[in-house]
């Protein structure tokens, strides 16, 4: 007789490489913009190179370290949403070619929107990875 023990609901977390690929480039695009004095949206500390960050975020994407990236929690939260939206864009989005096509914008708006609508994927996906990714509790949305 087998006997069923993991929650129908949960999922381990693995990670996507084409979406990990996508939050490399939105951060590397802050970063860059950082170096150059213009305004970013993530911290980083004052002696980060492009490759130590690019190292630092494939180890905490991988979901073995969640303290790799020193970012506040709401940042980590920030850089997991657009991972799920990344993971969430058909295979051909603009995107995965250039962030900086208006393409990209209207695929990562839409679903930017369901996560912000408390898309069940998304929750799902958000509870998995929370844990090996250190992520905050997830506040709901209030409709």
């Amino acid at each position: 007789m087998w006997l069923l023990t993991c929650d129908a609901h949960a999922q381990p977390f693995a990670t996507n490489q084409k979406a990990a690929r996508f939050v490399t480039e939105v951060v590397m695009n802050d970063f860059h913009t950082a170096q150059a004095g213009g305004g970013y949206v993530f911290s980083y500390d004052s002696h980060e190179t492009e490759e130590s960050l690019a190292a630092r975020l494939d180890q905490w994407l991988s979901g073995n370290d969640p303290h790799a990236i020193l970012m506040e929690p709401a940042e980590k939260q920030a850089l997991f949403s657009f991972y799920w939206a990344a993971s969430m864009m058909p295979a051909n989005s603009p995107c995965f070619r250039d962030i900086a096509d208006p393409g990209c914008g209207a695929d990562l708006s839409k679903w930017m929107a369901r996560e912000l609508d408390d898309d069940p994927r998304f929750i799902r996906a958000y509870e998995a990875a929370k844990k090996p990714l250190g992520l905050p509790p997830l506040e709901h949305n209030a409709h």
